[in-house]
C-alpha cells in the first residue's frame, strides 16, 4: 500500500478551467481521474444505472438506438431541482464506488504521489470527503460563460441553467485547502499549480 499518495479533490464552478488544470498536474506527474467521464460510462446500456434512468425519465431520453442522448438528459434533469436531485442519486453512487476502486487501485502503485479527481459536484454530491485534500478553481462568471459557449456549444441560458445546481464560488472556496485563480494568463494559473504540486509532493 503507497501511504506516500495524496488523493486530491479539485472543483470549480462549469467552465471554471478544471480540466486545463487537472492536466497542468498531469505534466507534473498526477494521474487524473474526471468524474465527468466516469459519469458518461454511467450512462453506458452495460452500465446498471442504464435501466434506472430510462425507468425515471422515459424514452424521451434516448436516441433511436436505445442510448442516452446526453444533451436531451441534461435538458430533462437540469429543468428543476427535484429532477436533478433524481439524476443524482442513480448516477453518483455508481461514480463514487468506481472512484473508491481506482483509488485503491492507483495506492498500490509505490511511485506515484498525486491521484487527482477532477469533478464539478466534488462539494455538492459529497465526494470532497473522501480526498486528502481540496482544490477549487476560480474564474469570473463572464469567463465561464463565454467558455462553455467557445468549447462547449452551449448557449447562456443553459450555461446559468446548470450553474443554478451548483454552489456558488464562494460556497466553494469555504471547502478548498487550495484556491486556484484562473481569472489571468494561462502562465500565472500554471506558475500556482506548480507552486502547490511542490508543496503537495514536501508532505
Amino acid at each position: 500500500m503507497n501511504n506516500k499518495l495524496r488523493v486530491i479533490g479539485l472543483t470549480g464552478g462549469l467552465a471554471s478551467g478544471k480540466s486545463t488544470v487537472a492536466k497542468m498536474f498531469a505534466d507534473l506527474g498526477a494521474v487524473t481521474l474526471d468524474a465527468d467521464l466516469i459519469g458518461h460510462k454511467a450512462l453506458g446500456q452495460n452500465s446498471p444505472c442504464y435501466e434506472k434512468i430510462k425507468k425515471r425519465f422515459g424514452s424521451k431520453v434516448l436516441d433511436d438506438n436505445g442510448t442516452i442522448n446526453r444533451k436531451k438528459l441534461a435538458e430533462v434533469a437540469f429543468k428543476n431541482t427535484k429532477e436533478q436531485k433524481a439524476l443524482c442519486a442513480i448516477i453518483h453512487p455508481w461514480v463514487f464506488d468506481y472512484i473508491d476502486k481506482k483509488i485503491i487501485f492507483y495506492h498500490k502503485d509505490k511511485d506515484l504521489k498525486l491521484l487527482i479527481v477532477e469533478a464539478v459536484l466534488l462539494i455538492e454530491s459529497g465526494l470532497y470527503r473522501k480526498m486528502d485534500l481540496n482544490i477549487v478553481v476560480k474564474a469570473k462568471q463572464s469567463q465561464q460563460l463565454l467558455r462553455t459557449k467557445l468549447n462547449r456549444n452551449m448557449d447562456g441560458k443553459s450555461a446559468k441553467q446548470r450553474m443554478r445546481y451548483q454552489l456558488k464560488q464562494s460556497e466553494k472556496i469555504r471547502y478548498a485547502d487550495y484556491v486556484i485563480d484562473n481569472r489571468g494568463t494561462f502562465k500565472n494559473t500554471e506558475s500556482q499549480v506548480k507552486k502547490i504540486a511542490v508543496k503537495l509532493l514536501k508532505n
